[in-house]
């Protein structure tokens, strides 16, 4: 099946709640780049990752879990690589003994205080409820039931099959990486830390092009194929390290920050308000573009604070943090924030 058919029956799947979702989005990135020409903004990059969500639905994700036949298991952070990483995995023919866990989060962002337990799933739940935009995702922010679910899925893995976590160097899978060790702690499986990111910058970046990937989510499927042979490069972590890592994530789940950064080599919590002047500065700047202060779309701001951010911590999170800067009195509004899409900004 040509990619022009799985798209149009994705497309047609949709409802129309999510049709005008997508819509919006690819609508949101074409205005990036039409009214900015000198963004830095990876158009391939971005369409690609909506098709992959169109062509790989999150319960499909979900779904596709070990099995009997399973010698490899993966272990994934974001829908996103889900997505891709099921594609490659299928077009190299290897679906029937790879499979795919993937923890649905952000772990970026939110309180990650006791998460291995319900107290701390309630915690992070009632935060994201007062802080994120849910739009038509409520489902979503059910941590009790994501985190049952991974239990179960990680429960049954038996011994001898291999496990891959793919890390790469950001918080969000940083923190991942130490959750999922910890809920392997008992696991006597052999564990191996696979960076896709870093192995396609090395494989494929040149003087003329460079990609930095800020998290694998970004990674089209071909070249998630195209590395895939590296993963047998890296040997097991040792026990020791599984056992740095586990105590790591016990120090993570003792804070209450709300955001956490990478910085070059370990991951730092900070304070929420960390991209605050980040996003005036988006505003100033995109008032700069226009000959009046009239006002800037919400999706506007946020879509160029993505394109230049050189941390992954998502538009839900930027978003939260401009309509704080609206309530704060920093900035003026026009329109009601439920959505980025329904409301506007400008420097007061």
């Amino acid at each position: 099946m040509n990619k022009r058919v799985e798209m149009q029956k994705a497309i047609n799947g949709l409802s129309l709640n999510d049709a005008r979702q997508v819509l919006t989005m690819i609508k949101l990135q074409l205005d990036l780049v039409e009214r900015n020409k000198n963004a830095n903004i990876d158009l391939y990059k971005n369409l690609r990752d909506i098709y992959g969500k169109l062509l790989v639905p999150d319960n499909k994700i979900s779904r596709w879990i070990p099995d009997a036949a399973t010698t490899k298991l993966h272990i994934v952070f974001g829908d996103s690589l889900a997505g891709s990483l099921k594609f490659a995995i299928q077009q190299l023919g290897y679906e029937d003994t790879n499979k795919i866990i993937c923890f649905r989060e952000q772990f970026a962002i939110g309180p990650l205080w006791q998460l291995h337990e319900e107290s701390g799933q309630a915690e992070r739940g009632g935060w994201f409820r007062d802080h994120i935009n849910f739009g038509d995702d409520e489902a979503d922010y059910d941590f009790a039931a994501i985190h049952q679910s991974i239990t179960e899925q990680m429960a049954p893995i038996p011994a001898e099959v291999s496990i891959v976590i793919w890390s790469g160097k950001n918080a969000h899978e940083q923190v991942g990486l130490r959750y999922a060790l910890y809920l392997l702690r008992n696991s006597p499986n052999k564990i191996v830390l696979f960076d896709a990111a870093e192995a396609c910058q090395r494989r494929f970046n040149t003087a003329d092009r460079y990609i930095d990937y800020l998290h694998a989510g970004e990674i089209p499927p071909e070249k998630l194929q195209a590395v895939w042979g590296e993963i047998g490069e890296n040997g097991a972590i040792a026990w020791e390290t599984r056992r740095r890592l586990e105590q790591e994530w016990l120090e993570f789940a003792n804070q209450h920050e709300v955001l956490r950064i990478w910085d070059g080599d370990r991951v730092l919590n900070v304070d929420e308000h960390h991209f605050d002047s980040y996003l005036l500065e988006t505003v100033e700047k995109l008032h700069s573009y226009k000959t009046n202060n009239d006002f800037i779309k919400a999706a506007r701001v946020i879509g160029e604070a993505l394109g230049y951010c050189d941390q992954y911590v998502g538009d839900s999170y930027l978003e939260y943090r401009l309509r704080q800067l609206i309530y704060n009195g920093f900035l003026e509004i026009k329109g009601v924030p439920r959505a980025m899409r329904f409301y506007s900004v400008r420097r007061r």
